[in-house]
This record gives structure tokens, sequence and C-alpha cells, in this order.
């Protein structure tokens, strides 16, 4: 290759690793395995090496990955917060330790470690006199996500430390980070995902998306609700003057580890030591061999230098610290026959191309199914019906088909053309722009139809009992549905005589159609099925808006300002909302009083434009406020002219906050934000009034 071949395929590698890279941590949508992700890596850093003059600073192979998303402010760390060299072969462990010995002169094996690797979201939580202030997620490394109030929620990050936690460390400190991992476990993410599907949600694909999702819901509720956990492997005092890694921290790594569990804190249930590439194969086997017992998924096991003199001799590159090895093990998989493709059509429209396989025993399950999740990963694996192929569980949990096996071909095995229609209806299918779905464009197709009503009659959405997958797909078939207002025309003669119906399912249903006329505004936002809209975003927009035409008049930019809402969010809001047969529909619900003029309690009225002491002012709440909920006080503001938001941003003039204000307050002083308590605010308005204002 010269080097012209070079530097084209280098600028290809960090294309394809920038778009993984992306999908991964900013969209939690993974395309391909993480052995496939780390093999281009591989090849780049292969490439730079070769051709040092084509190597550059923002190469990926010297920087982490970034999680960092608009709408959430950030923080620097308070040490950079670096990934792991990946390894999947006992020989490059050798080579590891080979350099170590060599690099620092040992005559002996030095002492390492060996601990799970688990496949969670990086998270540093900071305490300050003990009490907890700041919960940070990676980031880029250097600058992590403020998400102090959802961390706080989580079982193993308590509010308060011990009152001695300060005496675990050599030296006196005032403040301490403790860095970790933030998962779901294995139990806890079935329940989840149990509950998502009575509920007609989307399935999560696996534990880490979940748990990374979860922390940017920005929901403490929410994050409390779906159960994470978290283990800590690092603590250390915050001091600026700090060189990284400090010897003077904790004389080795076990000590450090003994630390975090003298303070109470959740610590890795392994921890092995090994010396010498012999020593670490047998620790690395007998973590594995424990793999299936936990109640965590774990990809690996790290190997860490124990001593910190050590390790600061070692030092770091910009994107890992050198003293410290992932070994990463295959995943748990099968061979079986994939009898067929069948072609499935959701609530979207989008159609899914889904594994018939012949029923093979995988990980404890028998396994029948897979997703192939869409037709540019179908094509890319060239997995055609017939093949033979390797299927493994994402997650040890949910399972996919990674590869086809062509050599077991005999020429039957031909790829499956994408459709030029919807199987389902006929109807026309699109591509959208920088999508990798295929759609059925229908809005009538019964495919699209029945998913629909399925999540509008699900649990957190308008909860309608005694109308499940069958009752639906019977009404349909009878003539009676054809959008979810059709629901509200059901008359109790027409469902009594329906087969297996009679006339006491005919008047519960009635009864619980009824009830739902009812149901709290969020709960029919999120009834409606709007794209990335689940019911945490629901309440937040609820909250924001208190009618239809409120909701439906909003712009980009207020759906931006939300907390929980960015703007691949807001943008899908927008285009359900300017859809026409959407449209249509909500006027037809409104016609069948599923919507009333105002949901909550009716808005005070607006000041009028320009008057009003607090005319042009934009304003944030945080926090409890001594005597006003969050509602009176958002109205007294527009009373007075201001206009709230959700979220801090340069924008923002005035954060009121009350007690427990979390991050807002943290971002209102970076920005120079000015800070009322609920007496100013009360003073300022009390001051308009008198003046004559508003």
């Amino acid at each position: 290759m010269n080097r012209d071949q070079a530097r084209a395929r280098i600028d290809d590698l960090r294309r394809e690793i920038g778009r993984h890279r992306h999908l991964y941590y900013r969209e939690l949508r993974p395309e391909i395995e993480d052995s496939d992700y780390d093999a281009l890596e591989r090849e780049l850093a292969e490439l730079e090496a070769r051709f040092p003059e084509l190597a550059t600073a923002a190469s990926p192979t010297v920087r982490v990955g970034d999680d960092r998303v608009a709408n959430v402010p950030s923080l620097a760390h308070a040490r950079p917060m670096l990934s792991l060299q990946n390894s999947y072969d006992l020989a490059d462990v050798d080579a590891f330790d080979r350099r170590i010995r060599r690099e620092l002169a040992l005559a002996e094996p030095p002492l390492y470690t060996v601990e799970p690797k688990l496949d969670g979201v990086a998270l540093a939580v900071r305490y300050r006199a003990g009490i907890l202030t700041a919960a940070l997620t990676r980031g880029d490394g250097q600058q992590g996500d403020v998400v102090t109030a959802a961390a706080a929620t989580i079982a193993g990050i308590p509010s308060r430390l011990p009152a001695d936690w300060a005496r675990v460390f050599p030296k006196a400190v005032a403040a301490c980070e403790v860095r970790g991992e933030v998962f779901l476990t294995r139990s806890r993410f079935a329940a989840l995902n149990r509950q998502r599907q009575e509920d007609g949600l989307e399935l999560f694909a696996n534990p880490r998306n979940a748990a990374a999702g979860t922390l940017k819901t920005l929901d403490p509720q929410e994050v409390r609700r779906r159960g994470l956990s978290v283990v800590f492997y690092q603590i250390f005092p915050l001091d600026a003057q700090d060189r990284w890694p400090a010897a003077a921290d904790f004389p080795s790594h076990r000590d450090e580890l003994a630390a975090v569990v003298r303070l109470s804190l959740p610590a890795p249930e392994i921890l092995l030591e090994a010396r010498g590439g012999s020593e670490l194969a047998e620790a690395l086997a007998a973590v594995e061999q424990r793999r299936s017992a936990l109640d965590y998924y774990i990809d690996g096991a790290v190997i860490k230098l124990d001593s910190a003199a050590l390790q600061q001799r070692l030092g770091a590159t910009a994107k890992a610290p050198r003293w410290a090895l992932a070994y990463k093990y295959p995943a748990l998989e099968v061979v079986t026959t994939l009898r067929s493709i069948t072609l499935q059509v959701g609530r979207t429209g989008v159609i899914t191309p889904v594994a018939e396989l012949e029923p093979v025993a995988l990980a404890g399950s028998t396994v029948s199914r897979a997703t192939l999740h869409n037709w540019e990963e179908l094509t890319r694996k060239d997995i055609r019906p017939g093949d033979q192929v390797v299927v493994v569980k994402g997650g040890d949990i949910i399972p996919k088909v990674v590869r086809a096996v062509p050599e077991a071909r005999d020429g039957t095995q031909q790829p499956l053309p994408m459709p030029a229609a919807c199987p389902v209806c006929g109807g026309a299918v699109e591509r959208r722009q920088d999508e990798v779905a295929l759609r059925c464009v229908n809005a009538t197709c019964p495919a699209v139809l029945a998913a629909r009503l399925r999540h509008f009659v699900s649990r957190q959405a308008c909860n309608i009992e005694g109308l499940g997958e069958r009752g639906i797909d019977l009404l349909l078939e009878r003539g009676h549905l054809k959008n979810a207002a059709d629901l509200f025309r059901l008359d109790a003669a027409s469902l009594a005589s329906l087969p297996g119906w009679g006339e006491k399912s005919a008047a519960n249903l009635l009864q619980s159609l009824a009830a739902a006329r009812q149901r709290p505004w969020a709960n029919k936002i999120f009834a409606l099925g709007i794209p990335q809209v689940g019911i945490s975003t629901a309440t937040t927009l609820a909250g924001a808006y208190d009618s239809l035409a409120a909701l439906q008049a909003a712009s980009h930019e207020d759906l931006t300002a939300l907390p929980d809402i960015g703007p691949t969010v807001a943008a899908a809001i927008a285009a359900w909302f300017a859809d026409a047969a959407n449209r249509s529909l909500l006027q037809d619900l409104a016609a069948v009083g599923f919507f009333q003029i105002r949901e909550q309690q009716p808005a005070a009225a607006p000041a009028r434009p320009g008057a009003g002491p607090l005319a042009g002012r934009v304003f944030v709440l945080t926090g409890t406020l001594p005597s006003w909920t969050r509602a009176e006080a958002k109205a007294a503001i527009e009373r007075a002219g201001g206009k709230v938001t959700g979220q801090v941003s340069k924008r923002t003039d005035v954060l009121v906050a009350g007690e427990q204000p979390g991050s807002k307050l943290t971002q209102a002083q970076n920005l120079g934000v000015t800070v009322w308590d609920e007496a100013t605010l009360r003073a300022q308005l009390l001051a308009g009034e008198s003046s004559g204002e508003g």
C-alpha cells in the first residue's frame, strides 16, 4: 500500500469509526459488534503507525468516544476519564506483561489485579465534606455531562458518605471522587423488558444501552423506577495539584478498592491477583468461568498493574492508561439454520426483517427467532434464508444473528431482495434520508394501524383493559376500527355480537373506554405514539403545555429548551404534528371527547406583550420552592410577562432555585446567570404590582 492508498483508507476508517461512535454513544443503537468496531480501530492504528505523517491529534485512535448530548450541561473532569486498551487474544496479554516488565526494568513479574469488566456506563461521582455534589458521565474524557439528580436515585450512590469518610485517605482531604460503572442487572433488565412488552413499547436492545438511556432521561423518578446499579473501582482526592495517577492517593489498587469498601460503596465482587502471563491467563479463565452465574453482564475482565507507584511511572496515552488492559471474552454463540426471514411492520411503518431459526439452546434458553435489525445490516452481513448462521445473545439476553457461514452454502441460498412494497398492505415503501430503516408510508396499513392501536390501549397510555391483541385484530377484521378515535364509537350491541364476547365483556370495555377519556394529559400524549416520545418525555411535554393546541404550536426552539428533549426528539415531534394524517387523527380524537380544551387546570392569563415587571426575561425553575409549586411559580412569572423554559442556557436571564436545586444551579453559576430564591421572586413581583406594571 502506497501513501495515497493509505491516506484514502485512513480517511474512510476515520469516517466509519466516527459514524459508529455516534451511533454507540449518542444514539444508543450500535450497528456492529464491539469486536468488529475494535478491528476498525486496530486497522487504523496500524496504518497510522506505518505512515506516521498521516496521524493527527483528532484521530479516534488517540481520543475517546463522546457521549455528551446537547441539552445536558457539561463540567470538566478533575482528571482525564480515559478508556481502556482492548484485547481479544491471550497473546496480547502476554505482550502487555512483557512490555510492562521491559519498560519498568523489572527482574520479577509485578503483581496484577484482575476484575470483571462490566458493560455499562462510566460515571464519576464527587463528594465535598462527605456530601454528594455532582455526577458526570465520561463525555469526551475531558468533560462529562452532569447527571447528578439522576445518579442520586441509584442504589449504591449515597447522598452522604459516612462521617469518618476522610480517614480512608493517607492525607487530609476536603473532597473526593469515586468512579465506576452504572449498569442494569440481568434480572432487572428482563423485568423492564417484560413490562415494556406489556405496555406495547419497543424493547431495550441490551442492558448497556438501557442504562445509558436511563441516565440521560434526566428524570430522577424514571431513573429510580428502572432500578440501576453501580460498582466503583477508583477513588481519589479532589486536588487540582495532584498528578495523575498519583502514588500518594493509595499505595495500590487493592488498597484503593479497600477504601471504597470502607465507605460502604459497592466494589467489584471478584478481585483476583496474578503475577506473569500464565497466572494472568488462569485468572482471566477463572472470571470467565463465573460469568454465567453473575446477575449482571460482563464482556471481559480488566487487568491492572497493582502498584500505584509503578502506574505513575508508566503514565497514560491521551486515550488510555498504559498500565491496564481490557481482555474481552468471546460472545456466547451457537450455529443453527436460518429457516426463513419474515417481515414485521411496526407502528411507525418500519419494516424489520426477523430471522426464523431452527430452535437451538443458547445461554439457558431456547432461541427460535432473532432480529436482523434492518436491510442495510442484512445486506452488509450477506445473510440468506437457508444459511447456517451464528447466533449470540446481546447482553447475554437478546438473541441476534451476527454472521452467516458462507462455506456451508450449497448454492440454494439466495439473498432476500429488498421489498418494493409493504408485505402487509402492498403499499409504497420509502427509505428516508439519513435513515437505514425501510418504511411503509401507508397510514392505513393494517399492520401499522394494529401496532398503533396496541400502543394506544397499553397500560402507560390509555390503560384500556379487556382489549388485547386478539380483540384489536378482531375489531379490525370486522371493520369496526379505522383509527384510535373509532374505539370511542364502539357500542354495546356490536361488541356483544363478536365471537367469544358477550354483554359483560362489552360493558367492561365501554367502561374502560370511558375512563380513558379522563386519563392524565401525559398519558394521552404518550398514547399518540409520537416517535422518540416515551412516557418520560410525554410527562415533560405535559408539564410545559396544558392543551393540544399549545403543544401543536410549540416551536423547535421551545421544545429543545425543555429537559429530556434534544434536537432529534424535537424534530420528530414537529414532523409528527405536521403530518396531515396525524392532524386528522387529532381532530377525530377531539370530536369523540378524548381531548379537552385544557387538559389540566387552566393556565393564568398571560401578560400583554411587552407588559409586566418580568417582560422579556427568560426564567428556569429548579428545586423545591418553600410555598409555591412549580406550576404556581410558572403561572406567576408568565402573568408578569416572563417566559419559563425547562433548561438553563445562554438565553436564560434568571434561575429561581429552591431546595435541592441539582445541576441546573451549577450550570447557571458557570454561565453567570442571575439566581433568585422564592422570596426574591415574590419581591420582584410585588414591586411590579406596586408600580402598576402589568
